[in-house]
């Protein structure tokens, strides 16, 4: 009740304008918790897989605890699975057991269990998994690629390979027992009990004892090298396929340091026995937090070129932190998952702020917020809590981790450091091997600190949006005057943020800090200062992220450009600068680029200068070439494309060939080399697209297939969907021209052209990759070509990926608007959506259904309900 009212008032009063479309789609429904009956608190769980045949042979014992006095049937999710046998188990002995399947939920009658008794039973079957539990091996495309199993169970895909309730409010330990063949290594949670050799094979088991739900149990396997180390007494291991090893420590190195900042920054041990991290081919996400054993994408893995500019440093520390948040204390449900993705991400920042310092922290910080505010502008707005959705995934987005981070750290700034962490150590302590929601944080940071933090949470969680803030700066007759106008609000005042906003006035005589309390749309601040301010800084430690336009002098701007002793100040004012078409802005801008002590303000430096495009501005990029740090140079080699000066192509020709040792450098120059629309570029990148193939995640490929778009030349479709139609070409560079292809209709009007590049993405359907498969759709909606509905139909109905579905049904929406449907034609629309989604799940049960076959059911009745 308290988050559908919430939800619902958020959502009619403070959407705005700018916040892109609405986040809930025809058929989406509000979702809350399912009656639970019994309760599974112990899987154990013997694999055989048929690697040929891509399926599982698999026994499960679980232990099921009765919680309704009155019920008779125990649910267990379980899609697709050919039953061999459902049996209760009484010590050794075993008996059939009355049960029902649909294909999708087992049903198992437990009636004689007495109140607050366990039952067990034994579930026999075979399985060839759609979800859930994966399959890898060499073919044409990709002849390199290993012969591998993994698992990747969140959000709700366990069920796809084992019975289980599969649900993150349900926790239970497990055992994990698999075959393999000879030579192979198996990870799985917990602690490996034993390994023994097999006819054919070896087997390895595992056994979690600690409790965990079902989307963190992990199945891993394949030949890999294998690393150790140790981090205050808990074990490290790494597994990476074969002849990777080189790469490990470059690429993963830092695991010890994180694990014990993390332990002592949260006042609690690493939670778990273990702590292993293994690589896997064609993973899914960039990586999964599963209890004790994270498996990561093979891009985690950097060669020296690529660790130039790249560092794995984040995607490791995110997924280590989940063993905390998430792991050890889970989200109840999925509306709640940013207190596992929000924190996860947060501490991404946490071990930047230790390990590089306080102006990268807010860097990172700021980048999340860019990240963030995109999706809000061209996408949707929703509050970081959102009941209504059709599957869990719909939630994974950049509300739910960036702007989730980004709350942590205004409860960090509100709070202080040290009441910050005292609060997250209770929460951990209180909540340790338990459920939670939202206000279980709350609650626990109040206690522990005893500050009211109720409208914090309202504004920054239980609302979508966030502060748009204007700040004007005069000063005369005495005093400042600061006028911050809250653009996000109404006149009404509605939407207005209650906020303390720091500020800093400098003069001559020193700086002092003030603090603006803001309530209202508009409010002017009148601050005494008898000396002309110097400089006034503007929420220096980011306490408000939002939108931040400053309206200052010129010169003030500069001075706090070439003065302000941290570096988010200073790139305030370099993004104020970029606005202003002044010889003396351009002047500071380049006095940034080679002399500010921060990447960041040099790389900031670098854009605002190509924003300029004036000759003096191309004049000063030039100097930055050289710079040391390759994410400034491939800041420089982006402000080039941007600066829009003869001579930029020269530049950009003659540094791809020189080269870059870094390869994002060299992405970049290709990407600017187009948007010179140079007569020589169209060469140079379609030779670029064809050779450029070996460079770490393709990017430098990637690079050519966007500058090739930017030319805006019809010719360039021929090279891209020829590179497209080749069977070798990976997912990072068929998503990359897909994405590309979507500029197209800016410059080709014929039909023709544009039926055959929709009839090209559209094979493309088929990719393993759902990131391919999410292009399509967003290719689609830029075509405008009403044929587009039929392939999103298809993508919608079809596709097993939530990511993937729910990108089909808003490129629906898109695209309906982008032909300016009548509002009764897209009203009618709404509700054949609703019946489409409805005819999605019941044709979903039917194939379930007929997957499942027929299933014995010793002495079943009516099947009742969990309670």
């Amino acid at each position: 009740m308290h988050h559908r009212h919430l939800c619902a008032h958020a959502h009619r009063t403070f959407d705005t304008p700018t916040s892109g479309r609405p986040f809930r789609l025809p058929g989406d429904r509000a979702q809350w918790g399912r009656p639970r009956a019994f309760s599974l608190d112990a899987l154990s769980l013997e694999v055989l897989p048929d690697l040929e045949a891509r399926s599982i042979e698999a026994t499960a014992e679980l232990t099921l605890r009765r919680v309704d006095p009155e019920a008779r049937w125990a649910h267990l999710d379980a899609i697709a699975f050919d039953l061999i046998a459902v049996e209760r188990l009484d010590g050794d002995a075993a008996r059939g057991a009355a049960h029902q399947y649909d294909g999708e939920v087992l049903r198992v009658d437990l009636s004689d269990v007495p109140d607050g008794g366990e039952g067990r039973v034994r579930v026999r079957y075979r399985a060839t998994p759609r979800r859930g539990l994966y399959f890898t091996a060499p073919d044409a495309a990709r002849p390199d690629r290993p012969q591998q199993i993994w698992s990747q169970c969140q959000d709700q895909d366990g069920r796809n390979w084992f019975p289980c309730q599969d649900h993150p409010g349900q926790r239970m330990s497990t055992e994990m027992s698999v075959v393999v063949p000879k030579g192979w290594f198996a990870l799985s949670n917990g602690v490996l009990v034993s390994r023994e050799e097999t006819d054919g094979g070896e087997r390895f088991h595992w056994k979690q004892e600690e409790p965990h739900p079902a989307y963190l149990v992990t199945l891993a396997a394949g030949e890999l090298d294998a690393s150790h180390e140790e981090a205050g007494g808990v074990p490290v291991d790494y597994y990476v396929p074969k002849g990777q090893s080189a790469h490990v420590q470059r690429s993963l190195g830092n695991t010890p340091e994180m694990i014990r900042l993390f332990s002592e920054k949260l006042s609690t041990p690493y939670p778990w026995a273990k702590y292993a991290q293994i690589v896997v081919a064609d993973f899914i996400f960039g990586g999964m937090e599963n209890t004790s054993a994270t498996t990561l994408f093979e891009r985690a893995l950097l060669d020296e070129r690529a660790a130039l500019d790249v560092d794995m440093d984040a995607l490791v520390a995110h997924e280590l932190a989940h063993q905390w948040f998430g792991d050890l204390v889970t989200c109840r449900d999925w509306s709640h998952a940013w207190l596992n993705e929000g924190f996860a991400t947060y501490l991404e920042h946490v071990w930047k702020e230790h390990d590089e310092g306080r102006d990268a922290y807010l860097y990172n910080l700021e980048q999340d917020l860019e990240l963030y505010l995109a999706e809000h502008r061209g996408r949707y707005g929703r509050p970081v809590v959102e009941k209504v959705w059709a599957t869990p995934i719909d939630v994974f987005d950049r509300h739910l981790y960036q702007k989730g981070g980004l709350v942590l750290h205004v409860i960090r700034e509100h709070l202080g450091d040290a009441a910050f962490w005292r609060g997250l150590a209770h929460y951990l302590e209180r909540h340790r091997g338990g459920s939670v929601e939202t206000r279980d944080l709350l609650r626990a940071l109040e206690n522990a600190t005893g500050r009211s933090l109720e409208e914090l949470f309202h504004q920054w969680i239980e609302r979508p949006g966030h502060p748009g803030l204007e700040v004007a700066v005069e000063h005369g007759e005495g005093v400042v005057r600061v006028t911050v106008t809250q653009t996000q609000a109404d006149k009404d005042d509605e939407g207005a943020f209650h906020l303390r906003l720091p500020i800093e006035i400098v003069t001559e005589v020193g700086a002092e800090a003030h603090a603006l309390e803001l309530t209202r749309r508009v409010e002017t601040f009148a601050i005494p200062a008898s000396e002309p301010p110097r400089m006034v800084i503007v929420d220096p430690r980011m306490t408000a992220p939002g939108t931040l336009e400053l309206k200052a002098p010129t010169d003030m701007l500069i001075t706090q450009l070439k003065e302000a002793e941290s570096a988010r100040p200073r790139w305030c004012a370099v993004r104020a600068l970029a606005k202003r078409n002044e010889p003396r802005a351009r002047a500071a801008l380049a006095e940034a680029l080679t002399g500010d002590s921060f990447w960041g303000v040099r790389a900031e430096a670098a854009k605002a200068l190509g924003e300029h495009r004036t000759a003096d501005a191309f004049e000063a990029l030039q100097k930055g070439e050289a710079d040391a740090d390759p994410k400034v140079r491939r800041s420089v080699a982006s402000a080039y494309g941007a600066v829009r000066q003869a001579g930029a192509a020269d530049r950009l020709l003659a540094w791809i060939d020189r080269g870059d040792e870094s390869y994002l450098v060299e992405s970049a120059l290709r990407r600017a080399l187009g948007e010179t629309r140079d007569p020589r570029a169209f060469d140079r990148l379609t030779r670029s697209l064809k050779e450029d193939t070996a460079s770490w995640g393709q990017v430098v490929q990637s690079g050519a297939a966007d500058g090739l778009v930017k030319l805006k030349d019809p010719r360039v479709v021929e090279p891209l969907l020829a590179t497209l139609a080749e069977v070798t070409t990976r997912a990072t560079v068929r998503r990359s021209i897909l994405a590309a292809l979507a500029s197209v209709p800016g410059f080709i009007g014929d039909r023709p052209t544009l039926r055959v590049v929709r009839e090209a993405a559209e094979q493309e359907l088929s990719s393993f990759d759902p990131n391919v498969r999410i292009a399509v759709a967003r290719l689609m909606v830029a075509l405008r070509d009403p044929a587009g509905f039929a392939v999103l139909d298809r993508l919608v109905d079809r596709d097993l990926d939530g990511r993937a579905r729910r990108a089909g049904r808003e490129a629906k929406r898109d695209l309906a608007a982008a032909l300016e449907t009548p509002p009764e034609v897209a009203q009618l629309s709404d509700v054949v959506e609703k019946l489409r989604q409805e005819v999605v799940e019941l044709r979903a049960r039917v194939e379930t259904s007929l997957a499942a076959g027929p299933a014995a059911e010793p002495g079943a009745g009516t099947a009742g309900s969990d309670g």
